[in-house]
């Protein structure tokens, strides 16, 4: 890719976690009582303060029905997008 052309912004995943919660009408309460962790730590990855870690990745795709490999993948992309935006030219 050249430097002029526009990279759209990477894809946090707790953006993605955030849409599927509203497409299933799952508040952040219902979500944390489900995987056993905190409406804190649920509401931190969805307004993207904070990443989904193996742990949580796990818990979330088994209450939402999805794989903890799906959550895995889009924070290793996400991760990667952003790196590659902080230091594009690596030779």
């Amino acid at each position: 890719m050249s430097r002029k052309e526009k990279r759209l912004n990477p894809v946090h995943p707790g953006t993605v976690l955030g849409r599927i919660m509203d497409e299933l009408d799952i508040s952040g309460y219902a979500l944390a009582k489900a995987t056993g962790k905190t409406p804190t730590q649920i509401h931190r990855i969805v307004n993207t303060k904070a990443g989904i870690s193996a742990d949580m990745a796990r818990l979330v795709g088994k209450a939402l029905d999805t794989s903890a490999e799906m959550w895995m993948r889009l924070q290793a992309q996400y991760d990667l997008e952003v790196a590659e935006m902080k230091q594009p030219n690596l030779e």
